[in-house]
């Protein structure tokens, strides 16, 4: 049995490789001619997993087509939009290859933008490791608190067992295995040491790179008031007197060489949405350079609105996005509902906020006078009973006479 490959822009993982394929993109040799592809093998450890759309185990492999990603970016694409605010992750690679410069610097920024993130790297090679450019870009990510290590004999046959559709034969090592990797080891050595003599000597540049973002950090007036954070990101399925009107406020995080904030809210014939795609469209974003977003939404997107969003991250295959929504808007009418299966089949992630995202953003998108947020009556409640609501949603193929009747049943 082969592996199966991966069709350009895909984002879901293999379970297996094949023998052969293991084998030959494996090998440690000094001189790796013809392995011109990475294949990496992962594992994600944490306290909830595994789940049916966040497997912890699986293969990626780079991918040709544009945007031409890596298989490091391949996996942090497909792994962003499946992390959960506040979990802790254990994330452990073995990669044929060990990453490139660019792939390196993109890992070490977004580990540094996600604390609750820790990355074990085993590499059976180094990538072209007399370059200046990728000794410093693995130095970066040990900076980061990425663990670089290089494979062993016992680490190959972790593979073969976990990752190899080995069909119950043992793994047979090459030839100078052992030997090769003992060379690997010495080199990757002898580039700590180089790199951290440079780094203490201030020969290191700086990898942020200010200049990508038109616009820079946002100030502080775009901060949301106590006042609106409550009454529009509040829950509820109903509002007691006195009444007023529930906008949509979007507030979003792009994560980069820099951390980028901002806030939009619904204006007459303007949707929140729409002032989101163009401020990022404005920013002249690197297209060779991955950039993850995540946006919290007050209602989530109308069916119109979710169309423009995915022709946008469409179109601009550097962008990683992913929702979360305090409520769901109009989710009992249809063209409503398939506006949010467009979402999610179109691989934009659609979430329900709980206390933790509602913490989240309090503290970062809010004029919080360093007070700390308070949760309303029945806050876990409600987020319970939103996102059993958009399970079902999700779930399946539904008709509007189906889920009419959900409605009915959960009583939203």
């Amino acid at each position: 049995m082969s592996s199966s490959p991966q069709t350009p822009g895909t984002r879901k993982p293999m379970k297996t490789l094949c023998p052969d394929t293991f084998t030959f993109e494996f090998e440690n040799l000094p001189e790796a001619y013809g392995r011109n592809s990475t294949y990496l093998c992962f594992e994600v450890k944490t306290n909830t997993l595994p789940s049916p759309d966040f497997p912890d185990s699986g293969i990626f492999q780079n991918q040709d087509q544009p945007p031409g990603h890596h298989a490091e970016l391949v996996f942090l694409a497909w792994f962003f939009k499946r992390l959960r605010l506040g979990e802790c992750y254990q994330v452990t690679w073995y990669v044929s290859w060990s990453p490139c410069s660019r792939c390196a610097d993109q890992v070490a920024n977004f580990l540094k933008s996600h604390g609750t993130v820790r990355l074990r790297i085993l590499a059976s090679r180094l990538y072209f490791s007399k370059k200046l450019e990728n000794r410093e870009g693995l130095h970066r990510l040990s900076q980061a608190r990425a663990e670089v290590k290089i494979m062993s004999l016992k680490d190959f046959e972790y593979c073969w067992e976990n990752f190899v559709n080995h069909e119950e034969k043992p793994f047979q090592p090459w030839m100078n295995l052992d030997k090769n990797s003992e060379g690997w080891n010495a080199e990757l050595k002898n580039i700590h040491r180089s790199s951290e003599s440079r780094s203490q000597s201030g020969q290191f540049g700086s990898t942020l790179l200010p200049q990508e973002y038109g616009r820079g950090e946002r100030n502080p007036r775009d901060l949301l008031t106590e006042g609106i954070f409550y009454q529009q990101f509040n829950n509820k399925h109903k509002l007691k007197k006195p009444y007023y009107k529930r906008k949509t406020y979007l507030c979003y995080e792009l994560n980069g060489p820099q951390l980028v904030k901002g806030c939009f809210h619904y204006e007459e014939g303007h949707h929140a949405e729409s002032q989101f795609i163009e401020e990022i469209g404005s920013m002249g974003l690197d297209q060779g350079r991955l950039y993850f977003i995540t946006c919290y939404f007050t209602w989530s997107p109308c069916h119109s609105c979710a169309r423009k969003l995915v022709s946008f991250v469409k179109g601009n295959s550097h962008l990683c996005l992913k929702i979360y929504t305090s409520r769901l808007y109009y989710h009992w009418i249809w063209k409503y509902i398939q506006g949010l299966q467009h979402l999610q089949n179109s691989d934009v992630p659609v979430t329900v906020m709980t206390d933790r995202e509602f913490e989240y953003c309090w503290t970062n998108f809010v004029d919080n006078k360093g007070m700390p947020f308070e949760p309303w009556e029945k806050l876990d409640s409600y987020s319970k009973n939103i996102e059993e609501r958009l399970k079902r949603i999700l779930e399946k193929r539904s008709t509007p006479d189906d889920l009419n009747e959900d409605f009915r049943n959960l009583y939203l």
